[in-house]
């Protein structure tokens, strides 16, 4: 195990230069770009001062798993700048879209005022399921039409025809799953 190859991985994933962690651990940087490019081995004294600086421990330095580092975790900004315009000009924010073995599809669709899906109904290709969070929709499935409320949810078999429409006044927020 590359001590040096280690430290330099978990510092970039935490997103610190070698400045910063040189500042947080109170050493020099290019004591860190020493260690990181194999030219200093560092005492175990001297590593637990600088994980301390990130913060980590000894133990959780050298179990930690580098090969699966992708972040499960999706920032509202991230997720807004990779937006998609949906039928009827509805918005959809998808989670997980870069890991290609997901099973899932979750969603967080904003309807605007007066926002359609269109006249056509809409077919899932798989079991939906929905929940509110925001304003209110209608959902029509078949020939019954249904009033969404705050906290209301749904469930849709596949092939069911549905449409939803935003009949509010201000923008309604609907968070669905469904299986890729």
């Amino acid at each position: 195990m590359d001590v040096g190859l280690r430290l330099q991985s978990i510092r970039k994933l935490r997103g610190l230069s070698q400045r910063e962690l040189a500042k947080r651990a109170g050493v020099t940087n290019s004591n860190i770009s020493m260690i990181e490019q194999g030219q200093v081995s560092p005492s175990i004294n001297s590593l637990a001062r600088l994980l301390g600086g990130i913060p980590m421990t000894l133990a959780q330095f050298f179990a930690c798993d580098l090969q699966n580092t992708d972040s499960p975790v999706y920032s509202a900004k991230e997720l807004q700048q990779k937006q998609v315009l949906g039928p009827g000009g509805f918005t959809r924010e998808r989670l997980a879209l870069d890991k290609p073995d997901r099973r899932l599809d979750t969603q967080r669709q904003t309807f605007p005022a007066g926002c359609d899906t269109g006249a056509e109904p809409l077919r899932a290709q798989s079991e939906v399921t929905g929940m509110l969070i925001s304003g209110q929709l209608e959902l029509t499935l078949g020939m019954q039409v249904h009033h969404l409320h705050q906290g209301d949810g749904f469930y849709l078999l596949p092939q069911q025809p549905f449409r939803v429409r935003n009949l509010g006044a201000s923008d309604a927020v609907l968070v669905v799953t469904s299986l890729k």
